[in-house]
């Protein structure tokens, strides 16, 4: 090897927007040096976690590969570490960032004492082939195991990834070296590596920007807003390692987060922005190019909680835009893309929010500060960021400590065992960032802070210090002496760790807690029971009787009960709470307290006033003739109405909810004070009080059920018991009969409590009662004027069948936006909106046949009931004429045809009474023009197809002189009937053979008409066969007999077509069917979701925006070890007595025999070789596995979507161009 020669220092002037040394290089080949031998080797790690800042990002995952195959690979390790020397020598060449000459030292040493060694244990003649072989091994490794979803093989994925990826830019470098020779070699293992980029859903590389998701406007505006690099520090910088620099790679060079972290927050950002963008791109300037109006919607929406934090603990936001638009969109990007990463990084500090927005308080004041260049004012130093530096700097310094904190504190739960007030929870580790002590952790964080600390008993004298995390500046050389790191000074005092405990609440479970949490439910109605037996005991026969003074005045003695009912509450209060007052604040421990002392104040004061002046009254009387007469009050009614004054504030803020969520989110201190006496204050919950008018709704309801309750309760359980307490209270018995069970009972108190508590227990339980009626009442209103459960059977969708497809496209078709221009722009609009819901028409029969072929395809019903539910696709629709579904039309025409075979009267009362029924007049209408249409193709001759037209239009002749009772005889319907019916079958079954039968069928129905139909005879025929005997009579004898008959004469079998057929089977149907529609479909699933999805149309809701404008969401499903599907021995082991496939055949038998005539077995005891293995494992999954159905599920929200969209893109006539070509052809022979 060559030796090191380092080169001349650098002179090169740095950018102002920039700290950092600018390394370059003439060299264009890497440096060598003799290495001399000498010494034992030992195998040992070289350490690759304590590395200089400014090279930890470059050169610290080859070191680790280096030290993770060192044992089975010695050569390529060393490899490794040369490589990263390489490296190294090159980014700082004079050796002048913090560590790195004693890096070097050390790295070179170690490298000099392995290189002989390890050159010994190369099992190939290179280095090159060294290194190429275990390449080749991790990336077969990687390619055969690409697909496995096993635990353990994933982390060895991982692990070879990650070694792959190291090797193949170390042999990149060696084979550049080494020559051209060499490069044309390896020229497979490198071809176009950016093509195999791993990516989610946009291939961001240069191998992926030709793809067709990455030609959309939206993607293309938000690509090129992230990659608006100008004016960022440290740019030139980064530019030198990473070729298409963007504003998440510089958050990562600048905060150190994850490379993978990265990618995945880049992706999500572009196509929130993206998707964003496009829904307001009506109101943009430009769809091309990155609107403000996006960029401020996603700021509002990602930093709410922040904003809302920073205020209620009186911080000032960290985000701070600048006042020039194109530089506030890129800080904007920079503080979205910043929260991002630090939210994909958190794991499960995710469920802490308030911990994620002071990191990213803090993390923000950093960013700001890079971009604007500030300095330490104390040290005159540019401020950068604490945890910077690394690939996962922000992982091992952050995330981790806050990790190992919830990871320990759950330990201590011991699976449930402990007491729950012994170990913090995610909201107890939370709402410690409620409060201002938060900030005492400071940043960079102090480990040593009483949040960190885990043992709640820790009685060791002495303990260890905690070394916070450092900053970069403060990190100790390699050179220094680690072992004095841990020793404290003499004379500093450590403070041992105090566990912090619960914060705000700790639960005590008590039988006091429903007191507790229904107090005013519970004091109301003992009050309210108070007021009606003094009420009742002073006998009043009128409401106003109330006001009298000595009435007044007994029933105002309730407020004593008042407040010592408030007493008990503010006393449990402090019970429930105990355990959480080492961490509560002395606001709430003053508070709690006071809530104790007034109370009882209040309940010491009110009886004495009561004893004290009861009866004494100051008396006013009035001139008027008013009902209030003379007005008397006392002493206690005037301590009453300071006691009511107190609790006037809280029915303001009930009454009026604008002003209570104005006092519970304002920090001015008046406001604190008046929410600190009503509740504690608390971040979450704040401000979430309803609006006006459901605040005056909810009043309501509860206002008259009380009233209901209260009158009812006053007239038939209180005032009832009133006498019979005054005839046992005057009854003077000296003997009891019972005196053995009670000897000492010398009063009638235990009569009376025996007549009272079971009034009393029907007092307080009937409120169920009540709000059980009431809100029957009301829900069942409120169901009636929102649509709730409209469609709630088969036989109410049969009634409404007719409005689907106006709700459909009222609600799940995207609607253009009206114009507002007045006049003849105006009239063109409605002329548009109603060509619009008759094209939407076609749309709802695509929707609607899709659900249909839905539900065959998971066995809910059968071809028969599919045929009998699909609607066909044709030009009709188009002109607004409707093909309803068969089940909707069963019976109709059995019933016309009867009506008409025992009619007696009029064409008009006959057509007016089939017309009360519109389905039964369609399907009239369609089975005749079905049956001209069947007619047409089928017969070809020319001389019958005269015959035929002229018997049509005879018949419709009759039809329009309103004379068809007259010419035609209805009692012969049936017997045509059943030989339309012979003759379609014959169609259906297309079998050449039928031929003659056919012919006979068309004879037969050829003779019904002429002969027993027509009551007047065929004038058609009879001209044809005049004409024949004028020209030639001996043809015409000749013909006649064999009328259809000759082989020109139809066309059998039919042309094999889609339509053809559909149209021929539908007509067949129509003919034949005669179940009821509220059996079809049979299937309790199939009509549960008809019903549902029928029930969802007529409910209020949002109109359907098109898919590429709707609001982005992703599904996600909790898995965690079951199984998908079940495997075949599953299926057919008997391990319980019966196998899982033979329980699923008897639970769903319907669905069984659905999936045997789907498969094609019709047998319903078919062997499992005539069917195949995957056809029925997914059957029985998708019944049996209840997270199989839930993977189909969201693979419907798939479909859905690729569906929806079709029909926003499609046009009217074009939907069927696209559509499956049955339905193509069906429109255009239509």
């Amino acid at each position: 090897m060559a030796e090191i020669v380092p080169a001349d220092p650098s002179t090169s002037n740095s950018a102002s927007t920039s700290s950092r040394r600018v390394y370059t290089t003439t060299n264009t080949r890497p440096f060598t040096r003799l290495i001399t031998s000498g010494r034992d080797h030992v195998v040992e790690p070289f350490d690759s976690e304590k590395l200089p800042v400014t090279l930890v990002s470059e050169i610290q995952k080859f070191l680790r590969v280096a030290n993770q195959i060192e044992l089975e690979e010695p050569r390529v390790a060393y490899l490794c570490r040369f490589h990263a020397f390489e490296v190294a020598h090159n980014l700082d060449r004079n050796s002048s960032g913090r560590g790195v000459r004693q890096f070097k030292t050390s790295l070179l040493q170690r490298l000099e004492q392995d290189e002989e060694i390890t050159i010994r244990k190369r099992k190939e003649k290179s280095d090159i082939r060294e290194l190429r072989r275990v390449y080749r091994e991790y990336k077969d490794f990687i390619i055969k195991h690409s697909g496995d979803s096993n635990l353990q093989n994933s982390e060895k994925m991982i692990k070879a990834r990650a070694i792959a990826s190291a090797l193949s830019k170390v042999l990149n470098t060696v084979t550049t070296a080494a020559g051209p020779q060499v490069l044309a070699e390896s020229e497979s293992i490198h071809a176009k590596p950016e093509l195999y980029v791993p990516y989610n859903i946009l291939p961001l590389d240069e191998g992926g920007a030709s793809q067709a998701i990455m030609q959309l406007p939206e993607i293309k505006a938000a690509v090129a807003a992230f990659r608006k690099v100008r004016g960022l520090p440290f740019v030139e910088d980064f530019r030198r390692r990473v070729v298409c620099l963007d504003l998440f790679d510089w958050l990562q060079f600048c905060f150190g987060f994850q490379k993978g972290n990265v990618a995945n927050q880049r992706e999500h950002l572009i196509l929130l922005l993206a998707n964003t963008h496009i829904r307001k791109s009506h109101k943009e300037t430009s769809v091309s190019k990155l609107g403000d109006g996006a960029l401020d919607e996603l700021m509002k929406k990602f930093f709410k909680n922040y904003t809302d934090w920073c205020k209620f603990l009186g911080r000032k936001s960290n985000i701070q835009l600048p006042y020039l638009k194109e530089e506030a969109q890129q800080y904007k990007l920079l503080y979205i893309g910043l929260y991002l990463l630090i939210w994909g990084e958190a794991a499960n500090i995710r469920f802490m929010p308030e911990c994620l927005c002071y990191i990213f308080h803090h993390m923000a004041y950093e960013l700001h500060s890079l971009l604007v260049g500030a300095v330490n004012m104390e040290t005159g130093e540019r401020i950068m960021p604490v945890y910077g530096g690394g690939s996962e700097s922000f992982l091992n310094n952050v995330v981790f400590h806050l990790y190992k904190v919830i990871h320990e504190e759950a330990m201590k739960n011991r699976n449930g065992t402990t007491d729950h007030s012994s170990w913090r929870n995610y909201d107890d580790l939370n709402e410690f960032f409620w409060s201002e002590d938060c900030f005492q952790i400071g940043w960079p964080m102090r480990l040593e802070h009483d949040f960190f600390c885990i043992d709640p008993s820790s009685d060791s004298k002495t303990k260890k210090p905690r070394q916070s995390v450092r900053t970069d500046e403060d990190k100790k050389s390699p050179n220094e002496d680690e072992e004095m790191e841990d020793i404290p000074d003499e004379g500093h005092k450590v403070r041992e760790g105090k566990w912090l405990g619960k914060t705000n609440f700790v639960e005590i479970r008590s039988f006091w807690q429903i007191f507790r949490s229904f107090d005013r439910m519970w004091s109301f109605l003992i009050l309210c029971l108070q007021a009606m037996i003094i009420m009742a005991s002073h006998d009043l026969e009128s409401p106003l009787e109330v006001f009298d003074a000595t009435v007044l005045e007994d029933v105002m003695s309730i407020f004593i009960t008042s407040a010592a009912l408030k007493l008990i509450r503010a006393i449990l209060d402090i019970v429930f709470t105990w355990k959480a007052r080492n961490t509560i604040d002395s606001y709430k421990i003053r508070r709690n307290v006071l809530k104790v002392l007034v109370p009882m104040i209040w309940t010491i004061t009110l009886p004495i006033y009561y004893i004290n002046h009861r009866g004494k009254y100051t008396c006013y009387s009035t001139q008027s003739q008013s009902w209030l007469g003379e007005w008397c009050y006392s002493s206690y009614m005037v301590a009453v109405a300071f006691y009511l004054m107190t609790n006037a504030f809280d029915m303001v803020l009930f009454l009026v909810p604008v002003v209570g969520k104005y006092i519970e989110t304002s920090n001015s201190r008046i406001c604190t004070m008046l929410s600190w006496w009503r509740q504690p204050r608390l971040y979450v919950g704040r401000g979430m009080q309803e609006t006006q008018l459901s605040q005056f709704k909810y009043t309501m309801f509860w206002v008259l059920l009380m009233l209901s309750k209260f009158i009812f309760s006053y007239q038939f359980e209180i005032k009832p018991l009133i006498s019979p307490t005054r005839q046992i209270m005057r009854i003077g018995i000296k003997n009891y009969d019972w005196h053995e069970l009670f000897p000492k009972v010398k009063s009638n108190a235990g009569a009376i409590a025996a007549i009272w508590a079971p009034i009393i227990l029907v007092y307080f339980m009937d409120a169920q009662i009540w709000y059980s009626v009431y809100c029957s009442i009301f829900g069942g209103v409120y169901g009636i004027l929102h649509h709730l459960g409209e469609i709630r059977t088969l036989g109410m969708l049969r009634i409404r069948f007719h409005s689907l497809p106006d709700a459909f496209s009222a609600y799940l078709i995207p609607h253009k936006e009206k114009d507002n221009k007045e006049g003849i722009s105006k009239w063109f609009l409605c002329l548009r909106e109603k060509a619009f819901e008759k094209n939407s028409i076609v749309k709802f029969v695509v929707v609607w046949n899709q659900i249909i072929s839905s539900f065959r395809e998971e066995d809910l019903i059968s071809n028969r009931e599919m045929h009998l539910m699909k609607m066909p696709l044709s030009s009709e629709l188009f002109s607004g004429q409707i093909r309803w579904p068969v089940f909707l039309l069963a019976n109709k025409f059995s019933t016309a045809l009867s009506i008409a075979r025992d009619f007696s009267g009029k064409d008009a009362d006959l057509l007016r009474k089939i017309k009360r029924d519109d389905y039964m007049y369609l399907v009239v209408t369609e089975c005749y023009d079905s049956l001209k249409y069947v007619l047409e193709i089928l017969v070809v001759g020319d001389f019958e197809q005269r015959i035929i037209s002229g018997i049509l239009d005879e018949i419709e002749g009759s039809i329009g002189c309103s004379t068809l009772l007259e010419d035609l005889n209805m009692s012969e319907l049936p017997a045509l009937h059943t030989k339309c019916v012979e003759l379609l079958e014959l169609l259906v079954e297309g079998n050449e053979e039928q031929y003659c039968n056919v012919v006979k069928a068309l004879q037969d129905i050829f003779e019904i008409v002429t002969s027993d139909l027509m009551l007047k005879g065929c004038r058609t025929l009879d001209s044809l066969y005049a004409h024949r005997d004028g020209d030639d009579s001996e043809l015409f004898t000749h013909i006649e007999p064999q009328l259809f008959a000759s082989a020109r004469s139809i066309h059998f079998p039919l042309p094999d077509s889609g339509l053809i057929v559909d149209k021929i089977k539908r007509f067949l149907l129509l003919l034949t069917t005669r179940d009821k529609a509220m059996d079809i479909p049979s299937n309790l699933e199939a009509q549960r979701r008809i019903s549902f999805f029928a029930t969802s149309l007529f409910m209020d809701m949002p109109r359907a925006p098109k898919v590429r404008n709707m609001l982005s969401f992703s599904v996600l499903t909790p898995h965690y070890m079951e199984d998908v599907k079940y495997s075949s021995e599953e299926l057919h082991s008997n391990k319980e007595g019966v196998s899982i496939l033979f329980y699923m055949q008897k639970i769903f038998p319907d669905e069984w025999e659905n999936f045997l005539e789907r498969v094609g077995t019709e047998n319903l005891n078919a062997s499992n070789d005539e069917i195949n293995e995957e056809d029925l494992r997914n059957w029985a999954s998708f019944r049996g596995q209840t997270l199989c159905r839930t993977v189909r599920g969201m693979m419907y929200y798939q479909k859905a979507l690729k569906l929806q969209a079709f029909l926003d893109m499609a046009a009217d006539d074009g939907i069927c161009h696209y559509w499956p070509a049955s339905y193509y052809y069906s429109l255009m022979i239509a």
